[in-house]
Order: structure tokens, then sequence, then C-alpha cells
């Protein structure tokens, strides 16, 4: 995993370096639910040509891990993994619309408990693809993105929209409210999330926080939380 991280260094340097002249934007968050399986991610993305027409060619760069476990004969065995997704996109502008799509390699790390033995480790490459779309307006947003790893078939969604709920008049802190809905899965998994949201803008830097009902097939009924942070440089 190490030499993943490094080239993870390595895209994030040659990415930044055009933001010196173009703006890019840094984004992370955390999540974990009643079961202790959790998933964090931080990532940066940045343009690297500007065209005309609302174009934008960008490089992004992400790494994230997650934990869960699963039933196996009646024993919950525990995973871990960690991934790292250089990857190149494009978007287009249209009014207050934005579109765009990414791809890339997945390079991923498997830590998994077997039964009566030791934990097996793994490394794999696949393909991760994701494509999103973005309305936004100074009283709220929606926001749909889905992804795709052909490593496990994994597909996963999730449609966001916010209200602005309160103005401050001394510039803090303006308050901003909506709702999540998002699933995932494959063909051996399946889970749907929905909850509550709430974004407060601090400067540049915007705070969230969420959290809500869960149903998946490995434990049906629970519940999650987290929080994100995004800035732009």
């Amino acid at each position: 995993m190490a030499r993943y991280v490094s080239l993870l260094l390595v895209t994030l340097v040659l990415v930044t370096i055009p933001s010196r002249t173009q703006a890019g934007d840094v984004f992370s968050g955390f999540q974990i639910d009643n079961k202790s399986q959790y998933f964090g991610y931080l990532g940066v993305r940045t343009p690297i040509l500007l065209m005309s027409g609302g174009t934008t060619l960008f490089a992004q760069a992400m790494t994230a891990g997650l934990g869960y476990s699963f039933k196996s004969n009646g024993q919950i065995l525990d995973t871990n993994v960690q991934f790292v997704v250089p990857s190149l996109g494009i978007s287009q502008s249209l009014g207050r619309w934005t579109l765009l799509a990414l791809a890339g390699p997945q390079l991923r790390r498997i830590e998994e408990d077997r039964l009566d033995t030791s934990s097996s480790v793994d490394h794999q490459i696949g393909f991760f693809g994701q494509i999103e779309g973005l309305y936004w307006h100074e009283k709220g947003s929606l926001h749909a993105i889905g992804s795709y790893a052909d490593l496990d078939n994994f597909f996963w969604g999730r449609l966001r929209g916010k209200l602005l709920a309160y103005k401050s008049d001394r510039g803090c802190c303006t308050l901003y409210a909506g709702w999540d809905i998002a699933g995932m899965g494959n063909g051996d998994y399946r889970a749907i999330q929905t909850g509550p949201i709430l974004e407060v803008p601090i400067g540049l830097v915007f705070f969230l926080v969420r959290g809500g009902y869960q149903n998946s097939t490995s434990f049906h009924s629970g519940g999650y939380g987290g929080a994100e942070i995004y800035f732009p440089f």
C-alpha cells in the first residue's frame, strides 16, 4: 500500500501545480454507522485546461478507506479496504448547471478475516468511473452523483438537495438544510441510506454534518452519521 500512497502524493503535486492560476477544490469526509462500519476519504480536484464554451479538463486524486463486517457460517468477519484513485475528467457548465465525468484506475488493498485461519491481504487494480450533475443557486443546490468500480461490479449513487435556511447579516453563520438519499451495491450486497443534512459555510470553508436511517442486506435496519469538509484553493 505504501507505493499506492506514494503514487497519490506524486499525483497531488502534479495536479496542484496549475492551481497557481486556476482554482481547485479539496474535499474530505467520514461516516460511521451503529455497526461500527466506517468510510473516510480525502481528495483534491483541479483544472488543467480551460476551453471555450464552459468546458474544463481536470485532474483528480482521491484516497479512501473503509471497514465493514459480514456474516459467514454464523460468524461475523471484518474487512478493511484502502484505495487510491488518480483520474482525469471533463466538466461542462450550462447556466447554473455543471455536468462532469471522470475515470481512472483504482488501486486497492483488501485485508479480510477468514474462518478458522489468519486474515488474507490482497492487492488489486481495476477501473473506476464517476458522473455528476450539480445545480447551484444562492438559495440552494441539487447534486446527483454516481460511480462504478469494476473490481466487484459495485455501484454507488446519491441525490442531495439543500436550501438556504438562515442567512446572517454579519457574515457568520449562514445555514443550509437539506436531505440525502444514497443507494449502493452489487450482486452480493445492497444498501440504502437517507437522512437530513446541515451545512455551514465559514469564509471559503464549508462544513457539513449528516445522519439518518440505513438498511442493508448485511445488518438490515440501522443508523449512520458523518461529517464533510470542502474548500477551494
